[in-house]
């Protein structure tokens, strides 16, 4: 699904208006009825619904869904936050609720009277607000918060810009947000979050065909035939097509984080799976991963010997592998050596960042996995996660590699600068060994999958859905990584069903 930003919206409701054809005040109603029929499905009429209408287009879908909602015989107080004059689809849908003479309209409201059973749907301001929200209209938003009831926000909350960061400290904190046809870039934003909560894309028929020739570098990752095709394992398949992979992780009395990257290449379909260790820790694996191959390493306690890595198809360096010297000389050779797919997380991405003259070594389509304090040390400071996205988009692009961006909707970016947002995955896997397992469903997918950035989405599709099946049944303190690598076959389970492949 494209993001597409606030002009590239506004140019697709008028071409729409132009070509289907419709009047924009016909489009309006349409995009009305869908938010009635979400709330509807979601709340039944003994909610008491406050609109708070502000004077453009926005406030002209809060006026019709109040005169719709009334119409289902729901109690709809419509707010007039802005006065009784405005866009002329806002002043057409004022004649149009005040003629049914069923919704009480207000220019003020006493914030005290609301109850759980209150519903207050945002309509003030749209993606066009491009400045803080000040003065009484400040004011009616921070009583809003302050209330008892459900928030609702129509379009995008008021104060939170589409397409750059919010400014101000009176934005609407919504539990919902219910935009139209395409997500908004603000969506995908983790200091957003507390006020766009659960987004739902409302289909209000825009011109698909527009949509389709709009250029974007931003998109939302989903499921499709064509992406998961390659992992359907043939009748008769054998161990070397699935794939051959090594995982260079863990060191002495740090060996958690090689099993879990181990496990989940394993749990992912790799073929043959090989492991790097110390002396003193391969009886770890030998009695966790007994389907590992052991590749010796000669020192006793840290990783430092370069093997023989050129029959591998995906190599994975970094997670718990330390800082030792051997270790950096270790690293630097693979970057100088190896050919095919690279995969560095965790400590190999700090000593990039420490030895970056080793950056001008990273092959071309590496995937790099970094959180946003490791993303840091390689680009240096940003205040604001769009400026994450423009920092992201410049490395990959120098550099020619691939970089998930871990986070609330983890930005998968490759070496053309385009990005896509993941959706699934949640708060309980904020626990040391997730990354850990994401790398290794990469490696156990890559020699499949075989393009880098198809590779890196799906393998972080599948490590949050597996996520939220954990959650699901464990709850966010209970879940741990080892628990999402039992729930991978309930993971690909599901993805076979989804795409029928």
């Amino acid at each position: 699904m494209k993001i597409l930003n606030v002009q590239q919206i506004r140019e697709a409701d008028q071409y729409t208006i132009k070509n289907e054809p419709i009047t924009s005040i016909d489009l309006m109603e349409r995009a009305s009825l869908k938010v009635v029929d979400w709330l509807v499905n979601k709340f039944s009429n003994k909610y008491e619904i406050l609109v708070l209408a502000g004077s453009g287009n926005n406030g002209g879908d809060g006026l019709a869904i109040a005169r719709m909602l009334s119409e289902r015989d729901y109690t709809v107080t419509v707010f007039l936050v802005l006065g009784e004059s405005g866009s002329n689809d806002f002043e057409e849908n004022l004649s149009r609720l005040q003629s049914i003479k069923k919704v009480n309209i207000s220019k003020d409201f006493d914030f005290n009277k609301s109850s759980d059973k209150t519903i207050f749907l945002d309509a003030i301001f749209g993606s066009g607000l491009s400045r803080p929200i000040e003065g009484d209209i400040a004011n009616h938003i921070r009583k809003v918060n302050n209330s008892q009831g459900i928030k609702i926000a129509i379009d995008i909350p008021s104060g939170v810009f589409a397409d750059k960061p919010s400014l101000g400290d009176a934005i609407y904190k919504a539990d919902y947000t219910l935009s139209f046809q395409v997500p908004k870039l603000a969506f995908m934003m983790a200091e957003n979050q507390p006020f766009i909560g659960h987004f739902e894309i409302l289909d209000i028929g825009l011109s698909k065909e527009f949509i389709k020739n709009c250029v974007s570098d931003y998109s939302i990752f989903s499921l499709s035939n064509e992406i998961v095709s390659p992992l359907k394992v043939d009748s008769i398949a054998h161990k070397g097509i699935r794939g051959r992979a090594t995982v260079i992780a863990g060191g002495y009395a740090k060996m958690g984080a090689a099993i879990i990257a181990a496990k989940g290449a394993l749990h992912s379909g790799i073929g043959l799976l090989s492991v790097q260790v110390c002396q003193k820790c391969i009886d770890i694996i030998q009695n966790q991963i007994p389907e590992a191959l052991i590749l010796q390493d000669e020192n006793e306690y840290v990783l430092g010997t370069y093997l023989e890595y050129q029959n591998q198809d995906v190599l994975v360096i970094g997670p718990a592998i330390g800082f030792a010297q051997k270790t950096s000389k270790l690293l630097e050779k693979i970057l100088k050596t190896y050919k095919s797919q690279l995969i560095l997380d965790a400590d190999a991405i700090t000593i990039l960042a420490e030895n970056r003259e080793l950056l001008e070594l990273l092959p071309e389509g590496t995937i790099l996995t970094p959180h946003h304090g490791e993303f840091r040390r390689l680009v240096g400071n940003y205040s604001n996660n769009f400026e994450a996205l423009m920092q992201l988009k410049s490395f990959c692009k120098h550099h020619k590699v691939v970089v998930v961006l871990k986070g609330k909707f983890s930005a998968v970016c490759d070496e053309r600068g385009y990005i896509s947002f993941n959706k699934t995955g949640n708060q309980g896997m904020a626990k040391g060994g997730s990354g850990d397992l994401l790398c290794g469903i990469i490696a156990g997918i890559a020699p499949r999958i075989k393009t880098p950035y198809e590779t890196a989405k799906l393998a972080v599709y599948l490590h949050g859905l597996s996520g939220d099946i954990s959650w699901k049944e464990y709850g966010d303190n209970f879940m741990t990584p080892s628990l999402m690598i039992s729930n991978l076959k309930e993971t690909f389970k599901l993805i076979e069903k989804e795409t029928e492949y």
